[in-house]
């Protein structure tokens, strides 16, 4: 049996555990089964996307990262830590300029999706080549 196969064989595996427990914690079936798809989804795309090293040798660990993976994500991370200090320094500077007293709690909202959005997009676009 190819490494490959035990690696999606232990990852169907684990993606039916997770569904029955999330079914077992009171979650509507097709809850579970949407969760269910999703991580089979997650595990068929993962060592297709270029985020890992794929080892099929390694059989259930085949996907690694390797030097060029952590860089680049490391660097993702730090161009989204940027684009989130910065968002953070304008608003601050936005509530003060408008002498608001406090500052919605929805805006902080909209700081963890800028966030996001800045190290995914980094991440594909430094992965691109």
């Amino acid at each position: 049996m190819s490494g490959m196969r035990f690696y999606y064989i232990s990852r169907t595996v684990v993606a039916v555990v997770f569904s029955a427990a999330f079914l077992l914690m009171g979650a509507a079936w097709w809850q579970a089964a949407l969760f269910l798809l999703a991580a089979l989804l997650f595990f068929y795309w993962a060592p297709r996307s270029g985020r890992y090293a794929v080892y099929p040798e390694r059989g259930v660990t085949a996907l690694q990262r390797d030097e060029h993976t952590q860089g680049v994500a490391d660097k993702a991370g730090r161009n989204a830590w940027i684009a989130l200090t910065l968002a953070a320094v304008a608003l601050v500077l936005y509530s003060k300029s408008i002498q608001a007293e406090l500052m919605p709690v929805q805006w902080l909202s909209w700081l963890l999706i800028l966030g996001v959005i800045a190290y995914f997009a980094s991440d594909l676009w430094l992965r691109r080549s």
